[in-house]
C-alpha cells in the first residue's frame, strides 16, 4: 500500500473550502430574512396607519356636518389628521404629515354614479360621496415603498 504524502492537506484545505461556502450561504440567507422581516415589519406599521387615518376620516364625518366637515374639503389636496381643541377634536390638516420613516397623506376625490346608480368614472357627480384615499409612503435602502387603502364615506345623516 502506498500512502502519499500532502493528502490530507488537499482534504483540509477542500474542507475548509466547503466550511466557508456553506457560512457565506448561511449568513446572506440570515440577511435576506432579516431585510425581508423588516419590510413586513414596515409594511404593517404602514397599514396601521392607513387604517387609523381611514377611521379617523370616518369619525370626522360622524362628529360634523357634511358641508362644514368632509364636504367643505378641497378635492384633490393633501391632507393629514391631527386633534386640535380642548378637548381635542380631530380634524384634517392640509399637506402630508411624516411620522417616523412613514409619511401619510389623505385625498379625496369625487364620486361619480351611473343610471343603475353604481359608482364608475363618469355619469352624474354624486355630492354625497367622496372616495378618500391614504397613503403611507416609506424608504427602506434605497427602494420606496407604498401601502395605500381606499374608501368610499358616505353622508349618511342626509
Amino acid at each position: 500500500m502506498r500512502v502519499q504524502k500532502g493528502g490530507s492537506l488537499v482534504e483540509i484545505v477542500v474542507v475548509s473550502g466547503i466550511i466557508m461556502g456553506s457560512l457565506a450561504a448561511i449568513i446572506g440567507l440570515a440577511a435576506f430574512f432579516l431585510a425581508t422581516s423588516q419590510v413586513v415589519q414596515q409594511t404593517s406599521q404602514a397599514t396601521a396607519l392607513a387604517q387609523e387615518a381611514l377611521e379617523i376620516v370616518r369619525n370626522i364625518r360622524d362628529g360634523t356636518d357634511w358641508t362644514s366637515g368632509l364636504g367643505a374639503l378641497t378635492l384633490g389636496d393633501f391632507y393629514h389628521p391631527k386633534q386640535l381643541g380642548s378637548p381635542p377634536e380631530w380634524t384634517l390638516i392640509s399637506d402630508p404629515e411624516t411620522i417616523g420613516e412613514f409619511t401619510r397623506q389623505i385625498v379625496f376625490e369625487e364620486v361619480y354614479r351611473d343610471a343603475s346608480d353604481n359608482i364608475s368614472a363618469n355619469g352624474t357627480l354624486d355630492p354625497d360621496t367622496i372616495k378618500t384615499t391614504v397613503q403611507v409612503m416609506w424608504e427602506e435602502r434605497g427602494r420606496n415603498h407604498q401601502v395605500e387603502l381606499e374608501a368610499y364615506i358616505t353622508n349618511w345623516k342626509q
